[in-house]
């Protein structure tokens, strides 16, 4: 059997080492449903907005919209007035159900976690440097907690709701590789973070989605290279993945899969020269553990890398303890 070791061993393997972590959708499991927000959205199947998402082969809301509005303006050119509203109108619909899927999904307040900060901000202060693969803001929320890692928007200013913009020479710990709920685009393209406008981070979110019609930067659900094409598209988020592939040292990885529809991030990860690879893995057992051995070997080799990788069993991390 491969050999699996507790956290707390790989930690004392890494004593006084550069330490980096990496979180996925494990991380945010007990709090937040990441089974694809469009289930959430409120969209009846039988709609043809609904099957507008099947049609582009996406689940991603923002390029449905893109689509629709791209449709009313055809319809302008060829003067089909009604054509043109019910475009529109349908491209509200997409946002306004986006903002439902999120509130269907997605813990409203940070007090809603209760006293389980504590273990995770605990967790967290094993790292100097964290990826995450979530657009929830779980991790956002844990560290205003302890407030130990920033996340490049220090040299902005508040404006509103919003705190901006997000500046690369700015000092950054916490990179969002796949976006985040929080994050929206300005229309000179950068990046600025939603705060708490008294009603939560959550609250302002789907007031910004609903009345001003700007959606998050997220990547969706989705093969590898579509979510790479969206990496690339946006300034921020290639910084983010470029800073991934650049990271050494050791990097800890805490609930992940390793599938195929995140090889974009492996072959980051074992592109990288130096570090060992610490792979937590819930509840261990024999199958498990050769499934992930394969997935990773197949990722080091394919990237000829000499990157090594071990595992620790994740359960002993005790991020969401009482």
């Amino acid at each position: 059997m491969t050999k699996i070791i507790s956290f707390q061993e790989a930690l004392k393997e890494t004593e006084g080492q550069h330490r980096t972590l990496l979180v996925g959708n494990g991380f945010s499991s007990e709090y937040f449903n990441y089974r694809n927000l469009l289930d959430k959205s409120g969209l009846d199947s039988d709609k043809p907005v609904r099957k507008l998402f099947s049609a582009l082969g996406t689940v991603d809301f923002e390029a449905v919209v893109r689509a629709l509005e791209g449709a009313a303006v055809v319809a302008k050119a060829y003067g089909l007035d009604a054509h043109e509203k019910k475009m529109k109108d349908d491209a509200q619909i997409v946002r306004e159900a986006l903002v439902e899927a999120v509130n269907a999904t997605h813990p409203k307040n940070r007090v809603d976690l209760g006293v389980k900060y504590k273990a995770s901000a605990v967790f967290l202060e094993n790292f100097s440097t964290v990826f995450t693969l979530n657009y929830d803001l779980l991790l956002y929320w844990v560290n205003l907690e302890y407030e130990k890692l920033r996340d490049g928007f220090g040299l902005g200013s508040q404006n509103g709701s919003f705190r901006g913009p997000f500046k690369p020479n700015a000092y950054c710990e916490i990179y969002n590789l796949h976006g985040g709920l929080h994050l929206f685009a300005t229309n000179s393209g950068e990046v600025e973070k939603a705060v708490d406008a008294n009603n939560g981070v959550i609250a302002t979110i789907s007031k910004e989605i609903k009345n001003n019609h700007r959606l998050p930067i997220y990547v969706a659900e989705g093969t590898s290279e579509q979510k790479l094409q969206e990496i690339r598209s946006n300034s921020y988020l290639r910084h983010c993945y470029r800073e991934l592939y650049q990271n050494s040292g050791n990097l800890f990885i805490y609930g992940h899969s390793a599938d195929d529809n995140d090889a974009h991030i492996y072959r980051a990860i074992f592109g990288r020269k130096t570090g060992h690879i610490f792979f937590g893995v819930h509840k261990p057992d024999e199958k498990k553990l050769n499934e992930l051995d394969g997935k990773l070997a197949k990722y080091q080799k394919s990237s000829g890398s000499s990157v090594s990788y071990s595992f620790f069993d994740s359960e002993s991390a005790k991020v969401w303890a009482d």
